[in-house]
């Protein structure tokens, strides 16, 4: 028997709870047919009725049967939210609703009926919408980064440790309850995001902001290279145990782990974050101490390694930082610290000097080298390394302020070890002072010349001989017109006075080629219209075990020989180019003059020393040196 649209919409509005049973479902039973032998008869009757009720302004069953499903559908989506009832709500009461009806009453101390009546209603209601408050909580709380998973609307353990870790985030009272000073902040437009967390092998831009940061406290040393190795990991957890010191870490959930965690980053951007742990006091010692010192350092202060001693140079360090920042007092305390560790804290125009000798390594070092190369004392290149090269270096000086009678030749009686005033001396153009006229039988006036134009390479090595000849000549006059000089040649007072400025212009050739011994690494810059060089090609190499590749300036390279045989090693080269007389670049090695004897260790050694002083290089890098290098084209400088 069919059913018509008129009787189903009868029987779905039926489907309500009554107090003899429950209708489980809109689907017509058996017993229903005799109801549709009457139906027809009654619809007559049934429309004047509604009609009526219409005119009365009372729900028709229709109306009722619709309220009661909507009434029904929010009771179950709120046994659903609170965990009694899984599915849809579909407003259909059935056994699962009954059942979960039972179950919430129960839980509430209810009389377990399994009914929608008025009591159990107005219990969902108020226990849903503080289950909705606590959902909403804790989407906050995921959205900003401090919970994983789901809101689920139980505020447990972790949702309380992550409220916690939000509220000492923003300096709230970290209690894990969402009070209302906390609901406030925390559905604000200022409320903190956690950033992505970082740790051993991230790279990128937010490696580099991290290792600023560190930096910034003290807790890292050197440049922001933006790859997350050991030195940074090791930075993290001196940050991560400094907030313990500090009392910080257990309300932020932090521990030292050397892992740059969501929450760690968010303590180290804060900006209200302030360092300070305790004052300093000159003689202290500690990792403290070492803090100080790394920033001071990084500041351009301190030429020295840091240590976690603040001795007297540390003192003087951090007096010379006080006097720029405007800091008054004398003391180590909060104000100062917060300056020195402030992001806006000036830098040094000069680092404080402090007394260099032989085995010392730094700027100051650095300094008194670039002094003696500037004045022609030394063709050393500058290192920072206070070695034998700067000792011959101050040995040379003293010789040449003997020969002109200069009463500051005292100060550099022991070539190994340098006092402030010595330094200060070079750096006030101490080697600036010319004895009068040149005159070209002064050997040791010469020789300044000499050094100078190689070291701008405008001579080379080899004609550094005290005598002034048609070579010198030739390359004081290629310096005069480069540096914008009458072109005569000669050593007059300009052209001294240019050649041993640190401004002198640099001979521009085609080609500076530049061998790396700490990097293992060949650069190749070429000459670019503007005057600048621009770097073209970086090769892998293999220089010199120990100390056999000679450092220097050399300008007489040139190609040598396409294949070139090594008889004191009885091995064969390609592509050898000489950098200074055995010493060249050339391929990996050959056991003979063929190309299926290739050593191949020489090949898998490239990038480390390995040879006997020589640089040695992949084939097609030896090659494009021999093919585009033509003698005189090109300065190599090996550091």
């Amino acid at each position: 028997m069919k059913y018509g649209f008129r009787t189903i919409s009868i029987i779905a509005a039926l489907a309500v709870v009554t107090a003899g049973g429950v209708a489980e479902s809109a689907v017509p039973t058996a017993g229903d047919v005799a109801v549709e032998a009457q139906e027809t008869e009654q619809t007559q009757t049934q429309a004047v009725t509604d009609d009526s009720a219409a005119v009365e302004g009372e729900a028709t069953p229709e109306d009722n049967g619709e309220q009661e499903r909507e009434r029904i559908r929010q009771a179950q989506q709120m046994l659903i939210d609170l965990g009694y009832l899984y599915g849809s709500a579909d407003g259909f009461y059935g056994p699962m609703t009954a059942s979960a009806l039972k179950r919430f009453q129960n839980a509430n101390s209810l009389e377990e009926t399994g009914e929608l009546n008025d009591e159990t209603m107005q219990a969902l209601s108020g226990i849903a919408d503080q289950v909705g408050d606590v959902k909403a909580l804790q989407q906050r709380l995921i959205d900003l980064g401090y919970l994983r998973g789901v809101a689920d609307g139980a505020f447990g353990e972790r949702s309380q440790a992550a409220m916690r870790q939000f509220q000492a985030i923003h300096a709230l009272e970290a209690t894990g309850v969402p009070d209302d000073a906390t609901r406030e902040v925390l559905f604000s437009d200022g409320a903190r995001a956690l950033p992505k967390r970082l740790g051993a092998g991230s790279k990128g831009d937010a490696v580099i902001e991290l290792q600023q940061k560190l930096i910034q406290y003290g807790f890292l040393s050197g440049e922001a290279d933006g790859s997350y190795g050991v030195k940074t990991a090791a930075a993290v957890k001196r940050f991560q145990n400094h907030l313990v010191a500090q009392g910080k870490a257990e309300a932020l959930g932090i521990e030292p782990s050397g892992e740059a965690t969501a929450v760690t980053l968010l303590a180290l951007y804060d900006p209200e974050y302030s360092s300070y742990l305790n004052d300093v006091h000159a003689g202290d010692e500690g990792d403290e101490v070492k803090r100080v010192e790394r920033r001071l350092a990084g500041l351009g202060y301190m030429d020295a390694e840091p240590d976690d001693i603040m001795d007297d140079y540390a003192v003087s360090a951090a007096e010379a930082f006080r006097t720029a920042a405007g800091l008054e007092g004398s003391a180590y305390d909060r104000a100062y610290i917060d300056a020195l560790f402030a992001q806006d804290a000036p830098e040094a125009e000069h680092f404080v000097l402090h007394p260099i000798a032989y085995g010392d390594e730094g700027d100051a070092v650095r300094e008194v080298q670039e002094a003696l190369v500037c004045g022609g004392l030394t063709i050393s290149m500058p290192d920072g390394i206070y070695g034998k090269g700067l000792v011959k270096g101050v040995e040379t000086l003293r010789e040449y302020l003997a020969s002109i009678g200069s009463p500051r030749v005292f100060a550099y009686d022991d070539g190994e070890a340098l006092s402030v005033e010595a330094q200060q001396l070079l750096s006030d153009g101490l080697l600036n002072d010319l004895p009068g006229a040149f005159n070209v039988t002064d050997t040791a006036m010469v020789l300044r010349v000499q050094r100078r134009l190689h070291t701008l390479y405008y001579l080379s090595k080899r004609n550094i001989d005290g005598a002034f000849g048609e070579k010198t000549q030739s390359a004081l006059k290629d310096f005069q017109t480069a540096n914008g000089l009458p072109t005569t040649g000669g050593a007059d007072t300009a052209t001294l006075n240019r050649l041993f400025s640190p401004d002198a212009a640099f001979k521009l050739l085609p080609y500076r080629v530049e061998v790396s011994i700490d990097k293992q690494r060949v650069y190749v810059y070429e000459l670019q219209e503007s005057g600048d060089y621009e770097l073209i090609h970086t090769f892998l190499c293999s220089t010199g075990l120990g100390n056999t590749t000679p450092r220097g300036i050399y300008l007489d390279g040139g190609p040598v020989n396409v294949w070139h045989h090594f008889s004191k090693f009885d091995c064969w080269a390609r592509y050898s180019f000489e950098i200074d007389g055995d010493i060249m670049f050339h391929s990996v090695i050959y056991s003979e003059r063929n190309t299926d004897t290739l050593r191949e260790s020489s090949l898998y050694g490239l990038g480390n020393k390995a040879s006997h002083g020589c640089v040695r290089l992949a084939v097609k890098s030896a090659k494009w040196l021999f093919e585009h290098c033509a003698p005189g084209s090109l300065v190599i400088i090996i550091y």
